[in-house]
């Protein structure tokens, strides 16, 4: 399989059948058997770990968080190689984490704890997060599982209106949507 930066790849299939593990293999969580992984036309494995994290992002079925964080806190972390270790994040850091907050409707989230936010609500800030980030590729395994269908339909909407600004590739793995999936990219059934 191949994409192009602006592509979204939904791959699709009953439990158990490698969706995720598609999906850690790319992120080079999980040694794969055969075949090649590239990006730019380069193998994934003549990058270093973290070179190969500079590109491709990974937002897994389950993230929860290991201490407690302040949703905006949490969202800046998107920018931490931007900066070094003691210094602070840019007002324009702070700018894009308010634009995107925004457009995903969590503003009012931004001085909350995130561990007493909603399952939905910290899934919409891990979202952003990943959004923020800017990678190549995006990784998004069942990332809309804790979303109402209100906030599914809205999700791909921003998502497609972000890609057509700043393409990207995205591999999406999913069960059910409430919309075609072909209407927002290819789909591939395991």
């Amino acid at each position: 399989m191949a994409a192009q930066p602006g592509d979204t790849v939904f791959i699709t299939g009953d439990n158990g059948s490698g969706k995720s593990t598609i999906l850690k293999a790319i992120a080079r969580y999980q040694p794969i058997a055969g075949g090649t992984i590239s990006l730019a036309a380069k193998n994934a494995f003549h990058f270093s770990l973290s070179e190969w994290h500079q590109h491709v992002h990974y937002l897994p079925q389950h993230n929860p968080l290991a201490f407690p964080v302040k949703v905006k806190d949490l969202l800046l972390m998107a920018f931490y190689r931007d900066k070094k270790w003691f210094d602070s994040y840019s007002n324009q850091h702070l700018q894009q984490v308010e634009q995107l907050a925004g457009i995903f409707n969590i503003s009012q989230l931004l001085d909350r704890n995130a561990k007493e936010l909603s399952g939905g609500e910290l899934q919409l800030c891990w979202l952003v997060q990943s959004l923020l980030a800017k990678p190549e590729v995006l990784l998004l395994d069942e990332p809309t599982q804790y979303l109402d269908a209100k906030n599914r339909t809205a999700f791909f909407s921003i998502l497609h209106t972000v890609q057509l600004a700043t393409p990207f590739i995205c591999l999406f793995v999913t069960h059910d949507l409430p919309f075609k999936k072909e209407d927002y990219g290819t789909v591939i059934s395991l």
